[in-house]
């Protein structure tokens, strides 16, 4: 093709006479356009030509192609935890004390001031919050009934107003009524701090934490449980033992098992009959049929090691070695978070780091007091406030606390176990808040979310990061929890982690008082 261009621009030269300097001019041209089409032809032909290496021409190297920014896809493990029974106030309530020491932010809703809550008539006091000096206290519950009680102890059906007075009420009559010495209630308004837990504050710190997560109903621990696996009790407020009740609701493992991905849940206790403890055995006939991919927590730390985690881990707590941290007079809280720290620098010492996601928080807040109000459909978040005329409820510090909430009931299914003396609601409600920390190396450094959500919207992160479809309305109203990540750049090397002691007495009679008898301030 070269060759027939120059053939044709030379004829066409010669016709064009006009003076012989012209001529002469335009033959010159023609001659290097000659040459220069010879040797194009001759190096796209790959003949030798004038001047031409003997060798062949070499291939040039390619650049390098960008790595591309990671996405959700980067996640190949999610293990999803709850330990038992505390509120965010009670378990993190001077986080922003610790991370001012390290010139963070003071960016969580924490107990920046005191709170108290009454004393039973026909006591006067008022029980302020304060430093918990024992690692054991007398039980507390979060019962359907305490729930609402807590929200307003004189007025618990749905639409009363928001009080958040009934911390020290509901703590004492648990206390009358089990026969433990708190008849003042005292325990409920006790907190912890980051000398006491350096562990936890620790990894919520270096890592990210939320001050707006919350138990998804203002159920106990065998209830609220039973929304962690398929986003709703079925009706149930009490637990499914005292009626003898099997759910048939969907889990999130049927979601998993329909798309062919892996998931096991790590049990570290046993049940008396030698069975490895599970919720997933309410769930009846399915809960019956995988009995093989209930393991011992043993098998997690072999799979982090050997890279074998499945794509889903849920962790069974130590409901029955005391390290589940469950409030209890002779139930520790430090052992159970010295456990926790143990999964979590395993998980970091192993080749499963680069690509798992640990999410780890309570179950229910366990009566204990928090200043936040739950989640109420149709209402915003509020809050406890000091103002110029002393304490009360007003709106929540964030913008996003005055949008009116959405909690849907999961399944449209009414409570269908309720006692005589349950306020007769329905489940458009959560309970309080509760602790949160999220271990990975997708994590944002030091983030706290302020998004309110339930925890089932750690379904609604598995369903998204898996393509699955949502179980009801409940895990389809939350948000997806991606905030929490940024995936184009892990933290593949993180600082050495803070250890856990077990060195704070155990005498819940610290966090004791007795009705008619004043409690020190």
């Amino acid at each position: 093709m070269a060759r027939v261009a120059a053939r044709t621009a030379l004829s066409s030269a010669v016709a064009d006479y006009v003076s012989p300097f012209r001529l002469m001019t335009q033959l010159k041209k023609l001659v290097l356009a000659f040459v220069f089409a010879v040797l194009s032809l001759t190096l796209l032909t790959g003949c030798q030509g004038l001047g031409a290496s003997t060798s062949p021409t070499p291939t040039p190297t390619p650049a390098a192609s960008p790595t591309p920014a990671g996405s959700l896809q980067s996640v190949n493990h999610i293990i999803f935890m709850m330990q038992e029974n505390r509120s965010f106030d009670a378990y993190f309530g001077k986080i922003n004390d610790y991370r001012a020491s390290l010139g963070l932010g003071r960016d969580a809703d924490d107990l920046e001031t005191d709170f108290t809550n009454p004393t039973d008539s026909p006591d006067t006091q008022q029980i302020r919050t304060f430093h918990l000096g024992t690692s054991c206290i007398y039980n507390t519950t979060a019962a359907w009934l305490e729930s609402h009680g807590n929200a307003n102890r004189f007025d618990t059906t749905d639409s009363a107003p928001l009080l958040l007075d009934g911390f020290v009420h509901t703590a004492a009559g648990l206390a009358t009524f089990d026969g433990d010495p708190d008849t003042k209630g005292v325990r409920s308004m006790g907190y912890y701090t980051q000398a006491d837990m350096p562990s936890p504050y620790w990894f919520a710190t270096q890592f990210a934490t939320s001050d707006r997560f919350y138990n998804p109903a203002p159920v106990q621990t065998e209830d609220t449980r039973l929304y962690a696996m398929a986003a709703t009790s079925q009706g149930l407020v009490h637990p499914p033992q005292d009626t003898n009740t099997q759910l048939t609701a969907k889990t999130i493992f049927q979601l998993l098992d329909a798309a062919g991905i892996s998931w096991k849940i790590y049990s570290v206790d046993r049940q008396p009959d030698g069975k490895l403890i599970t919720t997933l055995r309410n769930f009846q006939p399915y809960g019956a049929t995988k009995e093989d991919h209930i393991v011992p927590i043993s098998q997690f730390l072999t799979d982090v090691q050997n890279n074998t985690l499945p794509a889903f881990s849920y962790i069974e707590p130590g409901f029955a070695s005391g390290r589940d941290e469950h409030p209890g007079k002779t139930n520790n809280i430090q052992p159970g978070a010295a456990f926790v720290n143990s999964l979590f620098v395993a998980l970091i010492n192993s080749p499963s780091w680069k690509d798992s996601i640990f999410i780890e928080t309570f179950d229910e807040n366990g009566g204990l007091f928090d200043h936040v109000s739950p989640m109420i459909d149709g209402r915003p978040i509020l809050e406890l406030g000091i103002g110029t005329t002393g304490q009360a409820v007003g709106a929540g510090k964030y913008p996003t606390d005055a949008a009116i909430m959405h909690v849907p009931s999961p399944d449209g299914i009414k409570p269908r176990d309720l006692l005589p003396s349950d306020p007769p609601d329905d489940f458009v409600r959560t309970g309080f808040r509760t602790p949160l920390i999220i271990v990975s190396p997708f994590a944002k450094p030091h983030y706290v979310s302020h998004t309110p959500m339930d925890y089932t919207a750690v379904l609604k992160f598995v369903e998204k990061r898996f393509n699955l479809p949502s179980l009801n309305a409940r895990d389809a109203a939350q948000a997806d929890m991606t905030e929490f990540f940024d995936f184009s750049s892990p933290n593949l090397n993180p600082p050495s982690p803070a250890s856990q002691p077990i060195n704070l007495p155990c005498n819940p009679n610290l966090a004791s008082g007795t009705k008619g008898v004043p409690f020190p301030q």
